[in-house]
């Protein structure tokens, strides 16, 4: 049956083009004022946040939705509700922390603290002078940013926008290919995009169980944080729940008590590093992971990340690691011998796209068959269209590498490195709701004639710079931006339009115009804000540790896939995947699985939350059904999720009042 398309009115369109202008300056503005956990590596309002890629601001939004509709202040269908609704979610991409803040953040480093190391790799137009840096971010000033500094600084954002552009609309064709088989052909679950039944639950004209369950958890997860809220106002108050102070807390992990710091005894007894999650959000997200995901992860992270180092230990491996603390026990077992099980994830990641494509190959030349002469439904979007988007992006992101004196060759390598990378995360997170973080180019070890890559400043400085870029500030670690958001935001909307009964070619325009009113609106705002009040002075976290990554210390320390450990991983996923399709009651698939080897599993995965999760969930759809999951658990989740997300945004609101009427 032909699917009907609604015609959007001029109208409609520029009130969700206003929407999106006016989300984009708020949230960027908001997420300066956002310190650690919130606003770097614990949960934030945009797609990037630790290991869960979120988009929780739509779901506020439905939240206070619920009540503007319910008391009578709004009238609203449900297709207009679901437009909203994903113009919120676009905005949210490229606005908060891990959407482009911490792009450039970490380039200041590079320019005033290692240029005799690293500056030679980072050519001016990606960043000012070290004279341009100083002037402008330890104090406010804007006459730096428009008159004296203004040509450099002008070439630093029009590079930046040239380069999320181009991989933005790259990433925008990726999406376009994978579409159908995500979301129709194999119905991966999109976890986050399950909360679009927040907003159905608004339009809801009466008290469901859902609903009810929705309310009752929001408000309990605004409530929890309205301790944060007054401390925020009055930062003498004790810190509430010693997220930011207490040394046991990691700061970049939202809640993330390290047991192994505060407890000598487990320190001294258990081999692997171990925490706890204390923060409720982590439950919440983690509670919508499917069950055999979960049951995955807590095979993989209890048998092979905590067992197994024990006995090992016994053994008379490890040496020293009763006495070492949550790092040292982390490299020893995931980057040491014999387990490399940074190695085994990446060979596990490898295995999890390569199996992917083999068996679902047709597929793939039907796109291409279909994108050389094959005819459109009116309400789809063409796949001529989708490889035009990715061909012209990945030429754009190509000149750009060329440009920035990455050799031809390894421009093309790192490419598809950032390709490869893009696909494993966002399949990971489809069906897991996580991401990991993989650390592409060392595994892979791409680059002819450099199995081992001299230190710098002798490294050439196009392999610097594309290694550092496939590593961790372009892809793999900490940094979300035109790759990750763009993608994995696309198949998040695509999915909520499915839900929603809005066409894919509506979903398409309305969020590929978003993302690029994004890019057009947050770059240079981002640096207006910078030169107003001074970064330094700025409460949002300061991301420094970047360029360091690239360096040979960093690439010549990890073991390739082709060593034994990234062969067994690769193999190991093939199997997973063989069995998952030969036998339908086989309850473990590799995406979870690899979930809990992954590089940071006990600091942003934790030790005991999808382990608990999963026990939980078992027990709830066990004892009450489906009905009691659908109707209540993943309600309440959802709820918990708008509720302490509204306290974070308000948060975020408090500490921007403050600051600019008192200036602290």
């Amino acid at each position: 049956m032909k699917e009907e398309v609604k015609k959007i009115s001029t109208g409609t369109w520029v009130l969700l083009i206003v929407v999106i202008v006016i989300m984009n300056l708020l949230v960027s503005l908001f997420s300066h004022f956002l310190p650690y956990p919130w606003g770097g590596g614990g949960i934030s309002l945009g797609p990037g946040g630790g290991w869960l890629m979120a988009m929780p601001l739509p779901y506020v939004f439905s939240f206070l939705m619920l009540f503007l509709i319910g008391y009578g202040f709004i009238k609203i269908d449900k297709n207009m509700m679901a437009l909203l609704y994903l113009a919120i979610l676009v905005s949210t991409w490229f606005s908060s922390f891990m959407g482009y803040y911490v792009v450039p953040s970490f380039m200041i480093q590079i320019r005033v603290a290692t240029a005799d190391v690293h500056g030679y790799a980072l050519p001016s137009f990606w960043f000012p002078s070290a004279e341009a840096v100083r002037a402008s971010f330890y104090r406010g000033s804007l006459n730096n940013l428009f008159v004296t500094y203004a040509a450099e600084w002008s070439a630093t954002i029009a590079t930046h926008m040239w380069y999320f552009l181009t991989a933005s609309i790259m990433m925008f064709g990726l999406a376009l290919i994978f579409r159908r088989l995500w979301i129709d052909v194999e119905v991966l679950p999109f976890p986050h995009a399950q909360g679009w039944i927040v907003g159905e639950i608004a339009l809801e004209k009466q008290r469901t169980t859902r609903k009810r369950a929705f309310i009752i958890a929001g408000v309990l997860g605004l409530i929890f944080m309205i301790p944060y809220m007054a401390y925020t106002a009055t930062p003498a108050l004790p810190d509430p729940y010693g997220w930011m102070k207490n040394p046991y807390f990691t700061p970049w992990s939202t809640g993330n008590f390290e047991l192994t710091q505060a407890f000598p005894a487990i320190q001294s007894s258990i081999a692997a590093p171990i925490s706890i999650g204390t923060d409720p959000l982590r439950y919440a997200f983690w509670f919508l992971v499917p069950l055999d995901a979960l049951l995955s992860y807590t095979v993989s992270r209890l048998a092979i990340g905590i067992v197994l180092p024990q006995v090992l230990s016994y053994l008379g491996y490890y040496s020293g690691i009763y006495t070492a603390d949550m790092w040292g026990k982390w490299g020893q077992i995931w980057l040491g011998e014999p387990l490399y099980l940074t190695t085994v994830n990446a060979g596990m990641v490898l295995g999890i796209v390569v199996f992917m494509v083999l068996v679902n190959w047709r597929y793939f030349i039907g796109t291409l068959k279909s994108a050389l002469g094959g005819k459109t439904p009116s309400s789809e979007v063409s796949y001529g269209l989708a490889y035009v988007l990715f061909l012209v992006g990945s030429i754009g992101l190509i000149a750009l590498l060329v440009t920035t004196a990455v050799e031809p060759g390894d421009a093309l390598l790192g490419y598809l490195l950032i390709i490869f990378q893009a696909v494993a995360m966002i399949r990971l997170r489809s069906y897991t709701a996580n991401i990991q973080f993989l650390r592409g180019a060392p595994y892979l070890k791409p680059w002819p004639g450099f199995a081992s890559v001299p230190g710098a400043p002798q490294t050439p400085a196009g392999k610097l710079f594309i290694t550092t870029h496939t590593f961790r500030w372009g892809t793999g670690i900490d940094v979300f931006g035109p790759y990750y958001n763009s993608f994995g935001g696309a198949m998040d909307g695509f999915k909520i339009a499915s839900m929603a009964g809005i066409d894919a070619k509506t979903a398409f325009k309305l969020l590929f115009i978003g993302a690029i009113i994004s890019i057009i609106i947050v770059i240079p705002f981002t640096y207006i804000v910078w030169h107003t009040f001074g970064i330094m002075e700025l409460p949002i976290g300061k991301e420094w540790d970047y360029f360091w990554d690239g360096d040979g210390g960093a690439y010549n320390g990890r073991p390739s896939i082709a060593t034994p450990a990234g062969v067994v991983g690769f193999v190991l996923a093939g199997v997973l995947v063989f069995l998952r399709l030969r036998y339908v009651w086989w309850p473990i698939e590799p995406l979870g699985f690899s979930m809990g080897l992954a590089d940071f599993a006990p600091w942003m995965g934790m030790t005991f939350v999808p382990v608990i999760c999963w026990i939980v969930k078992y027990v709830v759809i066990k004892v009450g059904g489906r009905k009691a999951y659908d109707e209540v658990g993943v309600p309440a989740a959802f709820g918990l999720i708008a509720g302490e997300v509204l306290g974070i945004l308000i948060c975020g609101i408090i500490g921007t009042v403050r600051f600019v009427a008192f200036g602290a």
